[in-house]
């Protein structure tokens, strides 16, 4: 589901990382659970890259004091100044300021009018993941919210996403020139949020791997129509979807 060209056209989400306390014990962690292999960036102990076949699909960072582990999903935008800008005059906020990247142009986090974190990037030489809706590999990102109208509002003007009901269906589907790149339900009794989702070959294999590294099963195996699905936590709490596809 997720756009993974050379590309990363504006507006489009291109690449996921999670922050953490402890990066070491991250990087253990998932390259078991994933079979990714992961490496920093020169001498940068706090920033490293998770590939899988060599190919890019994740980023482990080192979290800022006092922030909690979490994934977070970056969007390219084209000027991230006047990005921030139109995101507080949408009702959003920016979490932290723009900062210049290895790879060249600038990332921030923002939360839009419900809290919820994401990240933008500009610089068309920033680098997104190179492999995904592939087993261990990024398969989707859902935004679980209790107030879809301000997020339809709010997404719709900063990125020009587009919301549409899907019928019969418990979700909606945001996309970008006629693609899909998105989902969006409500967050129920759950904080709002944006849930990252791992494509895995089996949910009930996971859920028992995940236990025996250390981490913890939020949401037991579980079916949907197409899917069957595991919500896990990695040691330090961040949290994450896997979804195995049904024959």
């Amino acid at each position: 589901m997720m756009p993974h060209d050379s590309t990363h056209g504006i507006g489009t989400p291109f690449w996921i990382e999670t922050l953490q306390p402890d990066v070491s014990e991250a990087v253990e962690f998932y390259s078991q659970l994933f079979g990714w292999t992961v490496e920093g960036l020169g001498e940068d102990d706090n920033v490293h890259v998770a590939r899988l076949d060599g190919q890019r699909v994740a980023g482990i960072v080192q979290a800022p004091e006092a922030v909690p582990a979490g994934w977070l999903l970056h969007v390219r935008v084209d000027d991230i100044d006047r990005s921030i800008a139109e995101a507080e005059a949408a009702g959003g906020s920016c979490l932290l300021p723009s900062l210049e990247q290895r790879s060249g142009g600038r990332v921030a986090i923002l939360a839009d009018p419900s809290g919820i974190p994401f990240c933008i990037n500009d610089g068309q030489s920033t680098e997104g993941v190179e492999v995904a809706d592939e087993t261990n590999t990024w398969s989707m990102a859902s935004l679980h919210t209790s107030d879809s109208r301000s997020s339809q509002d709010f997404y719709g003007a900063l990125l020009g996403w587009e919301l549409h009901e899907v019928a019969g269906a418990p979700f909606s589907r945001w996309s970008l020139d006629g693609h899909t790149i998105g989902l969006l339900s409500d967050a129920g009794d759950a904080p709002p949020h944006w849930a990252v989702n791992i494509a895995i070959s089996d949910a009930d294999t996971t859920a028992a791997l995940v236990e025996s590294l250390g981490g913890t099963v939020v949401l037991e195996p579980f079916d949907t129509e197409s899917h069957r699905n595991v919500v896990i936590a990695d040691p330090a709490g961040a949290v994450l979807a896997c979804s195995a596809a049904v024959n």
